[in-house]
């Protein structure tokens, strides 16, 4: 089934979109869940609270790139559950802390309107990138996986990722202080 069926059975409202949805992206969604949350009660919760939202998100809203769109509902989700409950691996940390450096201090209510802009930013740096250092970075950084598993799954060393990632995250800075951030 198609992204496009899918969204069909979401708008007309078909119970079987939820089982369709299950079925085509459930091992996608338990994996980005299991990688933000330690429990795995935690992992059922997400999963099943993502099934409401997407039901109920959908319509209005009609996703252009439905599995992305999907994966960043589960991912919000899961760091909303692991914060709330205070159970989340140390790679989240890790790796916010990593990309603290790169972005200005302080959340005021003017830097959570930018929010969408720093992302469609982030975006636009990110498809500068060469793939592998792109893939790489959302690895560590969406995906929060540790510096071990980005480097076993790109079949670098692990001092090679660190310095990838170093310096990708120096272009990070620079770029979005060049765009005003």
């Amino acid at each position: 089934m198609t992204d496009q069926e899918l969204i069909r059975l979401y708008q007309t409202r078909d119970p079987r979109a939820v089982e369709e949805t299950r079925a085509k992206y459930g091992a996608y969604c338990g994996a980005i869940a299991r990688r933000l949350l330690t429990d795995e009660r935690d992992v059922e919760e997400c999963l099943s609270d993502c099934a409401m939202a997407v039901w109920n998100a959908i319509p209005p809203a009609c996703p252009e790139h439905f599995k992305g769109w999907l994966g960043a509902v589960v991912r919000h989700r899961a760091l909303a559950i692991g914060r709330a409950n205070g159970r989340r691996p140390p790679t989240v940390e890790e790796s916010a802390l990593e990309l603290a450096a790169c972005l200005a201090e302080g959340d005021t209510p003017h830097r959570q309107l930018e929010a969408r802009e720093l992302g469609e930013t982030l975006s636009r740096f990110l498809f500068l990138q060469k793939p592998e250092v792109r893939t790489a970075f959302l690895r560590r950084y969406w995906y929060a996986e540790s510096l071990e598993e980005v480097a076993a799954y790109m079949g670098w060393g692990l001092s090679r990722t660190k310095s990838v990632l170093f310096r990708t995250r120096k272009r990070l800075e620079t770029y979005l202080k060049q765009e005003g951030y």
